[in-house]
């Protein structure tokens, strides 16, 4: 059955199927299924006869393409064959790995201080458009890259873009809104502590006041304390200076996070590492996020609120 896999009956034209009756023509080979050969009452090549050739299986059907079959040119993963950037990488597809047009420049032509920006996410690419073998302060890419870990797209492009400006200055929005718990999310605890500080001692006047609007509402306090008015005033202040150190951290979060993280990767590169797994290992431990802290931290923050304003208020 296996030479007739790929043929067709010539009477009907229908391909043979797995242990389908089939009839062969003792003259010139030529497969029929017996209820078309019976019938026609005769074999359907009866040229092939006439002319004395034997029938001959069709050659086998080249295999069809798999879909994912464009290869990155980077990282050699698969891709659909109508795509323009590789799903693994963010590689432009088709074009040649040592001059990718969204870098500006081939690897070997560009430094992370030459050329222009690289474009802003480099579609994905966790080296944030830059080669992962240069380096920003002695520290290479790659090894930014890894210990970063999540968004690296975001934190590589824009490093590399304050470094060739020579300005601190960009846009982060998840410090603007969290503050110290994303200082802590991405293990700045030093830093964290002290914006914690600061954000505590400013929301003070603010705790304090909205403490006597609701005590005076329900009943708890028969009038405002002589302080209130200073106190609204002092909020007020801390107010507009809390949104100013909000803002800092948006605009200055992504440089000291840079340098958070070039200081971290130099302390680890002072170690002595066995092998590579070794040292990556390091860099993954030390960098990346932590979430847990984040939620005990806050667990401590809202125990510690809860606590302390009824001493303030005595």
């Amino acid at each position: 059955m296996n030479k007739f896999s790929n043929a067709t009956c010539p009477v009907c034209g229908k391909p043979f199927s797995e242990n389908e009756d089939i009839v062969v023509c003792p003259e010139c080979g030529a497969p029929h299924h017996r209820a078309c050969y019976q019938r026609l009452g005769h074999c359907a090549l009866l040229e092939n006869h006439k002319l004395g050739k034997n029938w001959e299986p069709p050659s086998p059907q080249e295999p069809t393409e798999d879909p994912l079959s464009v290869k990155c040119p980077r990282c050699g993963a698969a891709n659909p064959e109508d795509g323009i950037f590789c799903s693994h990488c963010g590689f432009r597809l088709g074009q040649s790995p040592q001059s990718d047009p969204s870098r500006g420049a081939p690897y070997s032509q560009r430094g992370p201080f030459g050329g222009g920006f690289p474009p802003f996410g480099a579609y994905g690419d966790p080296y944030g458009g830059a080669n992962p073998d240069d380096e920003l302060d002695g520290v290479k890419i790659q090894d930014l890259s890894q210990f970063v870990g999540g968004n690296s797209t975001y934190f590589l492009t824009n490093f590399v873009r304050m470094k060739q400006s020579g300005r601190p200055i960009t846009f982060n929005f998840s410090a603007l809104f969290f503050g110290w718990k994303y200082l802590l999310y991405r293990k700045m605890y030093g830093l964290a502590l002290l914006v914690f500080a600061c954000s505590t001692l400013l929301g003070i006047p603010s705790a304090i006041c909205l403490y006597q609007d609701l005590a005076v509402a329900s009943g708890l306090m028969a009038d405002y304390s002589a302080q209130f008015e200073s106190l609204l005033f002092a909020a007020q202040i801390c107010s507009i200076l809390s949104t100013i150190l909000s803002m800092a951290l948006c605009l200055f979060c992504n440089w000291l996070y840079y340098r958070h993280c070039i200081r971290k990767i130099k302390k680890i590169q002072g170690n002595v590492y066995i092998s590579t797994q070794e040292y990556s290992a390091a860099l993954v431990k030390k960098g990346r996020t932590n979430l847990l802290v984040i939620g005990l931290l806050m667990m401590f923050y809202v125990v510690f609120c809860m606590l302390m304003l009824p001493i303030l208020i005595i």
